[in-house]
């Protein structure tokens, strides 16, 4: 099965797997993404005033997500595949377990080609909590799909505003690795789990100064040491598409 929602895919394969084994049609299965960098994909974004283009001869310094003086997205690369199986196939088989997938919501708002829109975004992400018996105050921390545009950002951060105020950490990883589109979901979540492993979230790469329309959420800045129970992992795309996970650490993992 191929997910198809530009840079939502991967976490809609993720969201996808979990569906179909907790509704019993499958034991196990392999899911994620995989995203090859090209020109032309660049190219796209560039055409779309979507591209960074102000660090050109600074390039660490960008992408800036939820800062000041972001400019646009910086296309990435690679591949992430994970293993979800039924709770009982991984015990039987003495599989080392992460996380405990709870919770998963997409919709789409349809609302604009390209922008994303916080009453959708505040949909998706209170649906995926809902179908996780979640409340907000249970999060421990949200990786934000935060991919350094003017107007994504901006809505984001006011859906997590929303929902979760200043009391729940919030990071994202592009300014780490770059957008790395339908691939993002599936890579950043990983990287969540190792992060829920270890106990530090990890910051938000070249945010130095959050942009005022970004205010209302706990931005993380610097490493932080916290021990991570609950988390959230939202995905958003192109054509208003939204994907929202939730993981639960297991008292094992």
């Amino acid at each position: 099965l191929a997910t198809n929602a530009a840079c939502a895919s991967g976490l809609q394969a993720v969201g996808a797997a979990y569906d179909s084994i907790r509704l019993g049609n499958q034991d196990a299965i392999l899911c994620g993404g995989a995203e090859e960098l090209h020109p032309s994909v660049t190219g796209s974004f560039d055409v779309m005033f979507a591209a960074s283009t102000h660090y050109n001869d600074s390039p660490t310094q960008t992408p800036r997500p939820f800062d000041r003086d972001r400019d646009g997205i910086v296309c990435g690369e690679g591949a992430g595949i994970l293993l979800l199986e039924d709770y009982e196939h991984a015990c039987k088989r003495g599989a080392k377990i992460y996380a405990e997938v709870i919770g998963y919501h997409t919709c789409a708002s349809g609302e604009h080609i390209s922008q994303s829109s916080k009453p959708a975004l505040v949909q998706c992400l209170r649906s995926a909590l809902a179908s996780a018996g979640v409340d907000p105050d249970q999060v421990d921390y949200v990786n934000a799909h935060a991919a350094g545009t003017q107007q994504g950002d901006t809505e984001e951060a006011a859906a997590i505003g929303e929902i979760f105020g200043e009391s729940v950490p919030v990071s994202s990883l592009k300014g780490h690795m770059g957008h790395t589109l339908g691939a993002s979901g599936p890579i950043e979540l990983i990287a969540s789990l190792l992060m829920m492993k270890k106990g530090i979230i990890f910051p938000t790469l070249n945010l130095q100064n959050p942009a005022p329309d970004c205010l209302g959420i706990q931005h993380v800045c610097a490493s932080l040491h916290k021990p991570l129970k609950t988390i959230v992992k939202n995905s958003f795309a192109f054509g208003g598409i939204n994907s929202s996970l939730v993981c639960r650490k297991l008292g094992t993992a």
